[in-house]
């Protein structure tokens, strides 16, 4: 049967690997969107340089 103590540090380590899954999950999910809109930002210069290479 374990500690008080150890029920305790059980609990917060489980917290604490929660906690840093969530982190992980959240990093990820704004590098997802940053990447995203440098995508669609990089397509709009790639098409106003593809527009002006034609006009000329």
């Amino acid at each position: 049967m374990p500690t008080a103590y150890e029920s305790v540090a059980r609990e917060i380590g489980v917290s604490r690997r929660a906690e840093a899954d969530e982190a992980a999950l959240s990093a990820a999910v704004r590098l997802g969107a940053r990447e995203r809109r440098l995508q669609r930002r990089l397509e709009r210069v790639n098409g106003r340089l593809a527009a002006r290479a034609f006009s000329r």
